[in-house]
């Protein structure tokens, strides 16, 4: 079998880290007036949105409007 060539397993120097639970990923970080987003998906495909009620929504606290 030759040195390199298709199919060739590829050692990969990072992954060490991840299978051994010492990866940080995105969500693992945390800064000071971080926000968060939920999305609400529609069970219906390309359904048009004709109005939304968000005055309780935007009641909660916590809840930030662009």
């Amino acid at each position: 079998m030759e040195k390199f060539g298709i199919g060739q397993p590829v050692r990969r120097k990072e992954d060490v880290r991840f299978i051994t639970g010492a990866g940080r990923y995105t969500d693992d970080v945390n800064v000071p007036g971080q926000l968060y987003v939920y999305f609400l998906r529609s069970p219906h495909a390309h359904a048009d949105i004709r109005s939304l009620d968000i005055k309780a929504t935007l009641a909660a606290p916590g809840v930030r409007r662009w």
